[in-house]
């Protein structure tokens, strides 16, 4: 079997998906913390993705600060939902899950409570580390200052494995 990772045409596909993922929310990444830590703004500097082809939809989605050390910034989710896989598989808090499906779907904490009213939530940050853009961040981080802490992760996984 041969696999092809990367051509013209696969390219042109990722190309596409991205400009929807950036149309779909508010992505302005002059203004975003994440701003040259981000894989969404990573890939589209890979791809040479100058621009939207698709209409900007503008949602006006809410912003939840009600947490003590994090905040989650809807307009800038793109619904990966690693932040639901690391919480259930890698903590074991299943704080986080998904609300609703298509362009109105968002990740959200307890049964769509407030993320400062969690009572499943353990404060670990872990979703903040996994988190593809500047949609779950630390608190008092400034634009370009919120990077990510990834190297955890495969040995949280090794320690879970290990204690089932």
């Amino acid at each position: 079997m041969e696999v092809t990772l990367s051509n013209e045409r696969l390219n042109k596909y990722r190309k596409s998906i991205l400009e929807l993922l950036f149309s779909e929310r508010n992505h302005v990444c002059a203004v975003c913390v994440s701003n040259g830590h981000c894989e969404l703004q990573n890939l589209s500097q890979t791809l040479n993705m100058t621009h939207v082809h698709f209409d900007y939809r503008y949602p006006r989605l809410p912003v939840d600060g009600s947490h003590e050390r994090f905040v989650l910034d809807h307009n800038r989710c793109i619904l990966c939902t690693r932040c639901v896989r690391v919480c259930d598989e890698i903590e074991g808090a299943h704080t986080w899950d998904v609300l609703g499906r298509g362009v109105n779907a968002q990740v959200i904490t307890d049964l769509n409570q407030p993320w400062g009213d969690s009572e499943t939530c353990t404060g670990c940050g872990k979703c903040i580390n996994v988190c593809p853009t500047g949609a779950l961040v630390e608190k008092g981080k400034s634009v370009r200052e919120m990077t990510k802490q990834r190297q955890f992760l495969p040995y949280l996984t090794l320690m879970r494995e290990r204690r089932w």
